[in-house]
């Protein structure tokens, strides 16, 4: 069996790159697609393999996936396959697969480097947690005054609250898992008809920072773990709806306990692929250049707080560690020569580069974390524009709770309810007043439709619900459909009206003369 090796300098096999990687300062454990119900699908094993520039992996004729050694490691001959010798330290192995049933050949088990996932483990959660991350995430977005981006590209909200200005940093690693999660599936954060409008209009840029601010601090986002990361959440999927377009591929493997051909589909960050066509999503082909990217950060600049400069950051340095106390100071400067010094990183495009750049997010993270600022001594991030008014608030009808009609309803009755419950995330109190409508698709209209359930004084933070009674009087078998929307009292103070909609369906059913269900 002939041995190949990965190298760092020139790529092999038709001239496409191969991307290896170390893992993450956790273990991971075997992650699953988030859901509710049922055990995870069988993923094969978590390990880095030999990948293309687009993160495909590398096939053999056998289309077998070929997983990679650590860099620098010398893999010994078993058999008739001889040893391998790494040139560098940082070129990698390819371990030998028994073309039969493409698993690792006898004696290399031991070779192979699983991804650890680190915290972005969660990604593992129910598809509910993170629906939940997500609506957390959008509302702060959403009420917040200003939306701006810290040095490391994550997002913060500000707002000017009783004459003083607060500003929060979404820094928590499953509001950032789902902002990644939700932006690689749509393109954009909050409700279709009304988009969150975010610091950078580049939404794999705001996608790769929300990767990098998930994972650990002092681990490493590889394309290993965004390859495998897009197949957990359920984005490789290649019916499911994504803002990039996938490329789909056969590969052999042992999928619960049998050798099958399966077709696997990998998100395109690159534009067209030289061997396989796209499937769906919007074609991008992703550059990513380390100075040019922090550059445009914090977004917008505010350090010095004098005269800002762009591309600058601040953290606690070192003045002189000979006295006793150590003395400190605040040191302002640019983030590249800071944080990364001459080093320029992964310079090329497509899914090597988009792992870069949520690494680099990550390590700025990780830099100014170790260096953290006294308490009051940080610049303060600045108040951009806001409304014209002084009162803001978010109102919103859940999905679930915001109105609530009966499933089934007998025609020709009487009493039957209807429950609307309008939520106000604040951060002020809000009037106004919920639009209920309901429609037969028969055409008959429904006595009491539209209705108007006003609200007044409705505080942050707070719910307000109330139950309206109604008739029927259709006279066959129909379905009504239902709206509710929450109507603000002031147009310009509600920060998102896109979650202000809700719809509900109830069918009709006749009884007596032989017209049952």
């Amino acid at each position: 069996m002939k041995r190949t090796l990965t190298v760092t300098v020139a790529a092999a096999l038709t001239g496409m790159l191969a991307f290896s990687g170390i893992g993450f300062a956790a273990k991971g454990g075997d992650p699953g697609p988030p859901g509710d119900s049922g055990e995870p699908p069988d993923l094969g094993d978590i390990i880095i393999l030999l990948r293309d520039p687009w993160g495909l992996p590398i096939l053999t004729d056998d289309l077998c996936q070929q997983p990679l050694a650590s860099p620098g490691v010398t893999l010994p001959a078993v058999g008739d396959i001889p040893s391998c010798v790494p040139p560098s330290e940082t070129d990698s192995c390819v371990i030998p697969v028994d073309p039969a049933t493409c698993a690792v050949v006898v004696g290399y088990e031991t070779y192979t480097q699983e991804v650890d996932f680190g915290r972005t483990s969660v990604v593992r959660s129910p598809v509910s947690v993170l629906e939940q991350s997500l609506t957390e995430a959008v509302t702060k977005l959403a009420t917040a005054q200003c939306t701006s981006l810290d040095p490391a590209g994550r997002l913060v909200n500000t707002s000017e609250i009783d004459d003083v200005v607060l500003s929060a940093t979404i820094d928590s690693p499953l509001e950032n898992l789902a902002i990644y999660w939700q932006l690689m599936r749509t393109g954009y954060l909050g409700a279709e008809t009304m988009p969150i409008e975010l610091p950078d209009a580049n939404v794999l840029n705001m996608a790769a920072r929300g990767l990098g601010a998930a994972a650990d601090k002092t681990g490493q986002v590889t394309v290993d773990q965004v390859v495998y990361t897009n197949e957990i959440m359920g984005l490789t999927d290649e019916n499911a709806q994504t803002y990039l377009p996938k490329i789909c591929m056969n590969v052999r493997e042992e999928v619960q306990g049998a050798v099958q051909t399966v077709r696997k589909c990998f998100l395109n960050y690159g534009g067209e692929h030289p061997v396989y066509t796209n499937v769906g999503g919007t074609i991008a082909d992703y550059q990513y250049h380390r100075g040019e990217n922090f550059l445009a950060l914090p977004d917008p600049a505010y350090i010095p707080e004098s005269m800002p400069v762009a591309g600058w950051l601040e953290y606690l340095g070192v003045y002189d560690d000979t006295v006793d106390p150590v003395l400190f100071y605040v040191v302002q400067g640019p983030i590249v020569d800071n944080v990364f010094g001459t080093d320029p990183g992964f310079l090329d495009g497509n899914v090597g580069g988009f792992a870069q750049a949520a690494d680099d997010a990550r390590e700025v993270i990780e830099f100014t974390h170790d260096r953290p600022l006294p308490l009051g001594y940080e610049t303060p991030v600045p108040l951009c524009d806001v409304p014209d008014t002084d009162i803001v608030y978010d109102l919103s009808l859940s999905e679930e709770s915001g109105l609530q009609v009966p499933k089934q309803i007998v025609d020709g009755s009487e009493g039957r309810e209807f429950t609307v419950t309008v939520a106000n995330a604040g951060p002020d109190a809000a009037s106004g007043y919920v639009l209920v409508t309901a429609e037969a698709a028969n055409g008959v209209a429904i006595t009491g439709s539209p209705w108007t359930i006003a609200f007044t004084d409705l505080a942050g933070d707070s719910s307000y619900s109330e139950t309206t009674f109604f008739s029927i009087e259709l006279g066959a078998r129909t379905t009504i459909d239902w709206t509710a929307t929450a109507v603000p009292g002031c147009a310009d103070c509600d920060l998102n009206p896109g979650n202000n909609t809700v719809t509900a369906t109830s069918n009709v059913r006749v009884t007596g003369g032989g017209r049952g269900n």
